[in-house]
């Protein structure tokens, strides 16, 4: 039994460290330039009537000169209103761009928000393609700070943090498990291995993309970040994964549970598009579930009170780098019960990659 619990201490304490390494890692500096590429902003809105101006105006009020940068809004087949919003704000912001995407294309590549996105795309002057959502709110140095990067011609894709615009309490549990996510995501792209990103936050070069043969050539998903960020590792491209204020978008927090859980669902069956590196990734939590549950059977208290002190520390550690980066000091007394309750979420997500069945934006995918 001693073995046993040592190992999966062990275990553990290697996956912290690999996340740890990556995240320590220093990404290349990249200085503001005086020469600007033209960025195309580009937003895909599906039943956003609610959320729409909101976004807009905060694009256009971007630290960006005007003449180089335009704004795409596709509106991506909307049952609500957003299609008239949308008419409303092109004739308020001469930079906007306003397309209705009415019918779904017969591509079985272009389906749901990968084909409003290649139709942003395919209207698109940007030699910066930058993306978000209707439903996020920019910081007024977004723009201008995803797209320097691309100084460096070795970067084709460049990703940022997303964090939630917290109102309950039930949104700093969702926004901290938001940066937990994305903190193991920049430390995998940073030690080399590419385990995620969010759509709402990034930014790729267009010729790289059109190298790739856009997502009529990637194979569809439900998390097209994810398969747009295979694509590019797998061509052999640069990736960049930034984390401060001034990069950082923020999006609206899921309202009740079953919409929370539906979030979850999305996310577990997109990512078993990692293959082995999602096996090790739930391996390594069933080996530390399988100790933990272990000492809680054999009455072993101070193994059971060590193996919950090394998810809050180790965990912690790991969620502080990121917390500070992105100066959400307020969610910091929220980081060990969060942690606590993230744990017993875990033991949901395998059974979540049972049902094929995905339903998002008023619509039925099969993953």
């Amino acid at each position: 039994m001693l073995t046993l619990l040592c190992i999966a201490v062990l275990v553990y304490t290697l996956r912290l460290a690999f996340f740890l390494v990556g995240q320590g890692r220093n990404i290349p500096s990249t200085e503001s330039r005086d020469s600007v590429p033209f960025v195309s902003v580009i937003v895909p809105a599906r039943n956003e009537e609610d959320n729409l101006v909101r976004c807009v105006e905060a694009l256009c009020a971007s630290n960006y000169p005007q003449g180089r940068l335009e704004i795409i809004v596709v509106n991506d087949r909307s049952e609500d209103g957003t299609e008239a919003e949308l008419d409303a704000l092109s004739q308020r912001f001469s930079l906007l761009t306003p397309l209705h995407r009415r019918d779904t294309l017969d591509h079985p590549n272009l389906k749901g928000k990968p084909g409003a996105l290649q139709h942003g795309i395919d209207h698109a002057k940007g030699e910066v393609l930058v993306l978000t959502d209707a439903d996020c709110l920019v910081h007024p140095d977004w723009i201008r700070s995803m797209s320097n990067p691309f100084q460096d011609p070795s970067v084709a894709m460049v990703c940022g943090f997303t964090v939630i615009r917290i109102r309950r309490l039930f949104d700093v549990l969702q926004d901290i498990e938001w940066i937990y996510t994305q903190t193991m995501a920049r430390a995998g792209i940073q030690n080399g291995i590419p385990l995620g990103c969010f759509g709402n936050n990034m930014a790729i070069r267009t010729s790289s993309f059109n190298a790739l043969g856009g997502y009529e050539s990637i194979p569809f998903s439900i998390t097209e970040d994810l398969a747009l960020l295979q694509a590019m590792t797998t061509a052999g491209m640069g990736i960049r994964y930034l984390c401060s204020p001034e990069v950082a978008v923020e999006t609206l927090p899921c309202i009740t549970l079953g919409e929370y859980l539906a979030q979850k669902h999305r996310w577990v069956r997109g990512g078993m598009a990692l293959g082995f590196k999602a096996a090790t990734f739930v391996a390594t939590s069933a080996v530390y579930w399988i100790g933990l549950i272990a000492s809680i059977a054999t009455h072993q208290w101070y193994w059971v009170a060590g193996f919950l002190s090394l998810r809050v520390a180790g965990d912690g550690l790991l969620l502080t780098t990121s917390i500070t980066r992105l100066q959400r000091w307020r969610v910091l007394p929220a980081v060990a019960p969060s942690i606590l309750a993230l744990l017993l979420l875990e033991l949901l997500l395998p059974f979540m990659t049972l049902r094929k069945r995905i339903v998002w934006k008023n619509q039925i995918f099969r993953q």
